[in-house]
């Protein structure tokens, strides 16, 4: 059985994944170096030499473009690049305090280094944002009448591109978790955007001016429960939002899957499949961080795992389930999304106007829900979960991994 730890030790939160034995001792397999807290690139590289400032920052640059091999980087070092400096004296202190983001696998009785990537928050750090650029990037992404119209006005005085495109977007993410009756914290709200957890007054306020209401009503003051039943351990009474990273998780053996709901209806309706060992796991609209982290963890801990998304037959179930593979790299199947389910659906709603202009958007977007997206648009018609929920269940019971 996989067992996946996590600890916090100098400035650096470790998760580590580990395969129990029985008359052994747990076999360590991989491990992620994470920042414990929101970065602070000028410190880090403040007390370095300009030899090492300059490699400090290639490790950055190419960890922005996503997730990289170190191996690759070490193959094309060159000669002003030392990888075994960088690995014992610099990376480290980049994970610590410039949100570098390192993954290691144990190799021969010791940690190596894998993959590495950089928080998205680091862009502006490194001279990596473009206005124009940018505003495009926000034209194409943004689909609510609040968050257009202001960027159509462009950033008030004060505020920079980058945290007016913060907010446009936590704007967005607010109004979608609305329509699902979900409030976010602040600090899940920021990271939903780019990471940083960090909510600055003016910041605050302009989210206030653009959806019309005080910061204080827009977030949710209160840590939350996340909603999971099925065979998963952990030492808590519940898994909450502001610990599922340090939290230790276990997956029991004989787990059938993984069944990810949108609606709390739904969700309690199919954890009646928990006795059946499938694991029910509500992600609501956004998706909030917190579920999303717990998908890639529960993914680490059992790479067999078979994930299913069960979300509304609609453009914004079709957004969710495109948005929770973005965000966890997990391969989902969507047999509980399915054509067949929408036309068999006893009851069915007319499409809105939003609806259209999202699958327009998606349009050549949807991936391995291409199909369902046709099937919305010829019909004209969706399906909500609460519909189909004895059916769900009908297919979960009759289905393996």
């Amino acid at each position: 059985m996989r067992t996946e730890t996590s600890e916090e030790r100098d400035g650096i939160r470790y998760r580590t994944l580990e395969l129990k034995r029985v008359r052994y001792p747990p076999k360590p397999l991989r491990r992620t170096r994470t920042p414990a807290r929101p970065p602070d690139p000028d410190g880090a590289l403040a007390k370095l030499d300009d030899e090492r400032a300059s490699m400090a920052e290639r490790v950055l640059r190419e960890g922005i473009r996503g997730r990289r091999r170190w191996s690759t980087l070490r193959s094309k070092s060159g000669p002003r690049f030392s990888p075994i400096l960088v690995e014992t004296e610099i990376l480290d202190d980049l994970c610590r305090r410039a949100g570098l983001i390192v993954e290691d696998t144990w190799h021969l009785d010791r940690w190596v280094v894998d993959l590495f990537s950089v928080e998205p928050s680091m862009r502006t750090w490194l001279g990596l944002i473009d206005p124009d650029a940018l505003r495009a990037e926000l034209a194409e992404e943004l689909c609510r009448s609040q968050t257009i119209s202001a960027l159509a006005l462009g950033p008030p005085s004060g505020i920079d591109w980058r945290s007016f495109a913060f907010v446009l977007r936590a704007g967005e993410r607010v109004l979608d978790l609305r329509e699902h009756g979900f409030k976010p914290s602040a600090r899940e709200l920021a990271g939903l955007v780019d990471h940083t957890k960090a909510w600055t007054p003016r910041r605050k306020e302009l989210l206030a001016e653009l959806l019309g209401r005080p910061f204080g009503e827009i977030v949710n003051t209160l840590d939350r429960q996340l909603g999971i039943r099925g065979p998963v351990t952990h030492p808590e009474g519940g898994i909450w939002a502001s610990a599922v990273a340090e939290i230790d998780l276990a997956v029991l053996d004989g787990a059938r899957g993984a069944i990810l709901v949108e609606n709390a209806e739904t969700f309690r309706t199919l954890t009646a499949l928990v006795e059946q060992d499938w694991i029910v796991l509500h992600v609501p609209g956004g998706p909030p961080p917190a579920e999303c982290e717990l998908i890639e963890r529960l993914a680490a801990l059992e790479p067999d795992l078979a994930f299913h998304a069960a979300f509304d037959l609609d453009p914004a179930g079709i957004r969710i389930a495109s948005l929770v593979r973005a965000r966890t790299g997990v391969d989902l199947q969507f047999a509980a999304m399915s054509p067949q389910l929408l036309v068999e659906a006893p009851r069915a709603l007319e499409l809105s106007d939003w609806d259209r202009d999202q699958l327009a958007r998606l349009n050549g977007r949807a991936g391995p829900l291409e199909d369902l997206r046709a099937a919305v648009a010829a019909s004209g018609r969706k399906v909500e979960q609460e519909t189909i929920q004895q059916r769900l269940l009908h297919l979960f019971a009759d289905r393996r991994q």
